[in-house]
């Protein structure tokens, strides 16, 4: 049953009841630390990596301060592409498109090459075949020293597209973004390339908890945010619902049920076996959950991605879950009623009204979610994602709200699992009333969760939203 509740709008601002239009629309991104294993092919692990950042940077071939907005064109935003409203929307990648020429050594294959050794800048355009030096917009200059001018170049964007296309091989991009040219058939089985369906393991290790689902490598944030919402506002609600499918102690299938949004009933119930994909090393490529072999997060993900396509199989395709609305998932998940708030239009104390008239001792009793701009660029305040930690075009799930040395904290976590802002933030443990007792979160911990002053809040997210 839903809580009832009477919200005076004057204090917090006439919620939406659609999600807001152009950068503010809430959009996806690509966990980096599995795309990463994707890249090189196994698990790594994280918790042993010195210099995260700088392991990023070398697999994936992107500077880690251009990864978290997508106006930098990186790996992480595949998959989708800004539209001229600001949004962020899914699209076929171009890289698929993309010829790359074969054969020869990094010397020969500009611009591979490292472009040691040019002597002049019309060196540096023959080398990138563009035809003249006005086609090499000028990025940054630095005037700080005497003798020397620093001047960083845009590449050209079929420049970029090329280096792209040689580390994102096609069988890379259609592992982690849709390809609708495929055109699977609802009867066909589907496989990412080089991966095989396989035992996800146990359903749960004790029950859902916020701190499980991690997302994997598709943009699918917005689900993945949804389910950590909905184990940590509403932990009975996932549920393990099986029946057996043969004379053997193994097979057995999961239901999941999926719903209309806002009151309007049951949409469908989706029955999935227990196996998912995995890399030929045996580890998983989309949704896996924090704890080792625990299965849940992976089974949903799995069961909408069958309620997605519409499939008929039990090998759906996952990579048509990325992009998509957060607060539609949650409401899919559950049933409610959405309701939007946007940022910009009220203030901080507006925001903070929000956000506690649906907690109750500290902690959110609605599922909420939050995401941020399209791009740092397109945000009011034009803010830099990537020097403050946080990332552009991506869900957050909120936990609740914390009051310390009388500065005012929006608790919210990644569902990359890492990853935690570092502007506004607040490095403590904090305690939430979890149903029946009080339950710490520990936000010197890197698993993504972390405290945000509400008016820093205010000024790198675009929006959050509610179901009730």
């Amino acid at each position: 049953m839903p809580i009832a509740t009477t919200i005076d709008s004057a204090l917090t601002g006439p919620a939406l009841t659609e999600p807001p239009k152009g950068p503010a629309a809430p959009g996806c991104v690509i966990n980096p630390y599995a795309l990463a294993e994707v890249m090189t092919g196994r698990r790594i692990d994280w918790k042993q990596v010195e210099d995260k950042p700088a392991m990023l940077e070398q697999v994936l071939g992107v500077p880690y301060e251009e990864l978290f907005d997508p106006k930098f064109g990186g790996p992480l935003y595949i998959g989708g592409a800004r539209q001229e409203d600001g949004s962020m929307r899914a699209q076929r990648s171009t890289l698929l498109d993309v010829e790359v020429p074969k054969g020869g050594d990094d010397l020969e294959r500009a611009p591979m090459a490292e472009l040691g050794g040019l002597a002049t800048l019309k060196d540096v355009a023959k080398a990138l075949n563009v035809n003249a030096l006005d086609d090499l917009a000028i990025a940054c200059i630095d005037w700080s020293t005497i003798s020397r001018l620093r001047i960083t170049l845009d590449l050209p964007q079929a420049v970029r597209d090329l280096r792209m296309a040689r580390n994102y091989t096609p069988d890379v991009v259609r592992t982690i973004s849709n390809d609708p040219a495929l055109r699977l058939g609802n009867s066909v089985d589907w496989s990412p390339p080089g991966g095989t369906w396989e035992d996800a393991g146990r359903f749960f290790n004790e029950t859902a908890e916020f701190f499980d689902p991690v997302q994997g490598a598709v943009a699918n944030c917005y689900f993945i945010a949804a389910l950590s919402a909905i184990a940590w506002s509403q932990p009975y609600r996932i549920a393990q619902q099986t029946r057996a499918t043969g004379q053997g102690q193994g097979q057995f299938f999961d239901r999941v049920t999926f719903y209309k949004p806002d009151g309007q009933g049951v949409d469908r119930d989706i029955e999935v076996s227990e196996t998912v994909p995995k890399t030929a090393g045996g580890f998983p490529i989309y949704a896996r959950s924090s704890e080792d072999g625990e299965a849940w997060p992976a089974i949903y993900e799995k069961a909408f991605a069958k309620l997605k396509t519409g499939t008929t199989t039990d090998h759906p395709d996952i990579t048509a879950t990325g992009w998509g609305d957060c607060v539609w998932a949650t409401a899919q998940l559950t049933g409610g009623s959405r309701a939007y708030y946007d940022t910009a239009s009220r203030s901080a104390d507006q925001l903070w009204n929000t956000l506690r008239s649906n907690c109750l001792s500290y902690r959110t009793i609605r599922p909420m979610t939050a995401w941020t701009y399209g791009s740092g660029a397109d945000s009011p305040d034009h803010v830099d994602y990537s020097a403050a930690n946080v990332v552009g075009s991506h869900c957050y799930t909120v936990l609740g709200w914390a009051y310390r040395n009388c500065r005012r904290y929006i608790l919210l976590r990644n569902p990359w699992g890492s990853t935690e802002a570092t502007v506004g933030s607040l490095d403590a443990t904090v305690y939430a009333y979890d149903v029946s007792w009080w339950r710490p979160i520990a936000l010197k911990d890197t698993d993504g969760t972390f405290a945000m002053e509400i008016g820093t809040f205010k000024k790198y997210f675009a929006g959050f939203g509610v179901v009730s």
